[in-house]
This record gives C-alpha cells, structure tokens and sequence, in this order.
C-alpha cells in the first residue's frame, strides 16, 4: 500500500524533491558566502556567487517545469469542455460566458471553499465533541 502512496505522490508532485534539495543546496551556498565575505575571501566568495547563480537557475527551471505539470490538467479539461461547449450559459441570470471563463470561476470557487473550510474546521472541532461528522477528527 505504501508503494502506491509513492506513486502517487511522485505522479501529483513529480518535482518536489528536487526542488526541496536545489533549496537546500543555495541556502547551504548562501550561507558559505556569507563566512567568505566575513573572512574577507574575496576568491571564494566569486566561486561561491557563480556556483549559487547556476544553482539558482537550475532551481527557478525546475520550479517552472513543475508549475507546467500543474496547469496542463486544466488546459486539457478546458480544450475537451469546449470541444463540446463554445459558451456556458448561467441559469439564473441568462449570461452567456466563455468555457474558460466559468472553469475559472468554478476553480477558484472550488480552492476559497476548500480554503475556508480547512480554515474553519480546526476551529469547529475544537468546540465540539463532535468526531466523523463530514470527516472532520479532533484536533490533539
């Protein structure tokens, strides 16, 4: 059961890991550079700088890769909603809007929900007794 919760963390956030370890790494280089200047190591400081600027990059590449395996769900979900919709029409209003439009209303609608009830429940649970109800456990 394990193995699968690996799978599918790596298939959700394929780039966590390294983007954890690039942090690491030009925290870790950032901190050398600071004793270099301290010191007054004026060639170690330069060595440092270039090896934290390609670091940096590599970590600002990795951070851009993972954000496309983010989106590219959505586009997809939008291309094939609109292969069949061009328009949405709003029912109680009569508003016609674009597919785009309202997937993107619906999704941020969706992340304030899950927002605010993440937000809400530790509070709700700490004033109940109430534990199971809509999956919600008390906090320890």
């Amino acid at each position: 059961m394990s193995i699968m919760l690996k799978v599918i963390q790596y298939l959700r956030d394929p780039h966590s890991n390294k983007i954890k370890k690039l942090k690491k790494e030009y925290q870790e280089l950032d901190e050398l550079s600071n004793i270099a200047v301290e010191i007054g190591d004026v060639a170690a400081y330069r060595s440092l700088q270039k090896e934290m600027r390609d670091v940096y990059f590599d970590y600002l590449t990795a951070i851009v890769v993972d954000a496309l395996y983010n989106i590219v769900p959505h586009v997809l979900i939008i291309w094939l909603i609109s292969i069949k919709f061009k328009t949405v029409t709003i029912p109680i209003i009569k508003y016609e809007t674009s597919v785009f439009a309202a997937y993107m209303v619906g999704y941020l609608s969706f992340m304030l929900g899950r927002w605010m009830f993440n937000y809400i429940k530790p509070k709700l649970c700490a004033k109940t007794d109430i534990v199971g109800l809509a999956g919600l456990q008390k906090i320890k």
